[in-house]
């Protein structure tokens, strides 16, 4: 219970890796505010944080929307006097080609990837401030260090996921004084289940790309966000942590 009494927001928790970030985070005695546009997963994730006997709230807000998410995030955190954690899970990828791409394939690559970070952040972040403290956890991706490899036509992407990185270390900088930690996590590919389609020689590509030549673990990545979130994580601000298992090196 090391998170016990703390007040969390996870952007995309209706997606597999937000609901399991969800339900560590409530594991370890963490409310949750999971939001996100797929209202019947959100459900299902406040029932997951309910059973760990933990307050839930499901915020319905499309996270590309700046002024739908101050509203509704900026209503959850009033109701609970506060947010203590944000994760910004939110995000998915596009494959189109550079030489192919249009502004409207760019711009929604970038929406959903690194606006959709300002305007969570910038929605939660000033009860941390009055409270002064807090943890931000951005998801970027191995593609923002890496070029994207493993996916080809990842332009629009990598350059989005970057932005969270960047973000995520100027941010660390101007709030540390306030009590506010901002960390980033970059995955490599996931053993999701997507994956179980792979053929043989689709996976040994890809595992050839990777030195340990595993995938990554989604509950693995969750653990790592409770981590960051906990006490003994209080010093550490302005990490971008690869969880790729040696890709980027």
């Amino acid at each position: 219970m090391r998170l016990e009494g703390k007040r969390a927001v996870v952007t995309g928790a209706a997606g597999a890796l937000g609901r399991l970030i969800a339900a560590a985070l409530a594991t370890e005695g963490a409310s949750v505010a999971g939001a996100d546009i797929d209202e019947a997963g959100l459900e299902a994730t406040a029932r997951l944080v309910q059973q760990q006997g933990q307050r839930a709230q499901s915020v319905v807000v499309d996270l590309t929307d700046h002024d739908a998410v101050m509203g509704t995030l900026g209503a959850a955190t009033a109701l609970w006097g506060g947010t203590d954690i944000l994760v910004n899970c939110a995000g998915g990828g596009t494959v189109s080609f550079f030489h192919d791409m249009n502004y409207e394939t760019w711009a929604s690559q970038i929406n959903r990837n690194l606006s959709s970070v300002f305007s969570a952040t910038r929605a939660v972040l000033p009860a941390m401030l009055a409270q002064r403290s807090g943890r931000v956890i951005n998801i970027s991706s191995v593609a923002a260090i890496a070029g994207g490899r493993l996916v080809r036509g990842a332009t629009a992407y990598a350059a989005a996921k970057a932005g969270v990185v960047g973000l995520t270390k100027a941010l660390a900088i101007e709030v540390a004084e306030h009590g506010i930690t901002v960390n980033c996590l970059a995955p490599g590919a996931q053993d999701t289940p997507p994956r179980a389609k792979d053929t043989a020689e689709v996976r040994d590509a890809l595992l050839s790309l990777i030195p340990t030549r595993r995938l990554g673990r989604p509950e693995d990545l969750a653990q790592v966000v409770v981590f960051l979130a906990a006490p003994e994580a209080v010093n550490i601000t302005g990490v971008i942590l690869p969880l790729d298992g040696g890709h980027s090196i």
